[in-house]
């Protein structure tokens, strides 16, 4: 059964998930096709991460609000597809990196993250910022488990970027 995440499902999953021979070892886990951003805010709870909730004109397009992570270092995650009522079906990870290095040397690392960095993205903008991105698709149903993997991928990548970055020598 493929259904939106919501809290009592979240924390019912939590709960299950807690105890040797619960319920989830009895049955298929439950795939999630959406998430609320009241649902990603509580997920994020779980994993122990501080944010603020940050309006935005999503334009029909991406939800209302972003989220904004203080995790050491500083990432947003927004909602994409989504539907009132059952929640995104797409989420989107991003850190916004001050990169102090010249144009070319910046060129060069976001073409080597990207070459040897399979789930994540990155690429310099024109006033030498870099951007590091990551996706979840849920469309496809995925289980709270898979979610917060992805999310723990996404806290160790950002955090070997910018440590790749700050080995850099910065712009002359």
């Amino acid at each position: 059964m493929i259904a939106h995440l919501t809290r009592a499902a979240l924390l019912g999953t939590v709960l299950a998930l807690g105890g040797p021979g619960g319920a989830a070892a009895q049955s298929a886990p439950q795939l999630y096709s959406a998430i609320t951003m009241d649902d990603l805010a509580d997920t994020l709870l779980l994993e122990g991460l501080r944010f603020s909730r940050v309006p935005i004109d999503g334009k029909g397009m991406v939800a209302n609000e972003r989220l904004d992570v203080l995790d050491g270092v500083d990432w947003s995650v927004l909602g994409y597809d989504c539907t009132p009522g059952r929640g995104c079906a797409e989420l989107q990870m991003r850190a916004v990196f001050h990169a102090g290095l010249a144009r070319n040397s910046l060129l060069e690392q976001m073409n080597a993250w990207n070459a040897a960095n399979r789930f994540t993205r990155a690429y310099a903008l024109k006033d030498g910022n870099a951007i590091l991105e990551m996706d979840i698709y849920l469309s496809g149903g995925e289980t709270l488990k898979n979610i917060r993997d992805q999310i723990t991928i996404w806290r160790q990548s950002v955090r070997r970027f910018s440590t790749t970055l700050s080995r850099q020598d910065p712009a002359p």
